[in-house]
């Protein structure tokens, strides 16, 4: 896909009940349960463990998650957070670019 092509999209997060996200001390957690692959799951079902994952975000990506909300561009993302932080996320298209990327493999958000 071109840049200004993805530029363009629309992060919206999964709307799979199975996936939550809470405040906690004015930053995100996001709960989603563990995909186990064969040996893990062998290994979980002999000695336990969570099945939920617990990913707590920081101020920067509490930010960015609030923003995949199917209105924001991925473009619009980027402006909005480099002008809040400034050069605190310098630079603030790789950073918005890689924690979305992650979102995206853990399935947690699509682009529209």
């Amino acid at each position: 896909m071109k840049k200004n092509t993805i530029l363009l999209k629309k992060p919206t997060k999964n709307e799979d009940s199975k996936i939550d996200s809470m405040y906690i001390e004015n930053k995100i957690v996001i709960t989603y349960p563990k995909d186990f692959g064969t040996i893990e799951k062998w290994f979980h079902q002999r000695i336990g463990g969570p099945e939920i994952i617990k990913r707590p975000l920081d101020q920067y990506t509490t930010l960015i998650w609030e923003l995949c909300d199917g209105n924001n561009s991925v473009k619009d993302i980027i402006d909005i957070f480099d002008s809040k932080f400034g050069e605190e996320v310098a630079p603030a298209a790789t950073r918005v670019q890689v924690f979305l990327e992650k979102l995206l493999e853990l399935n947690l958000i699509m682009l529209k």
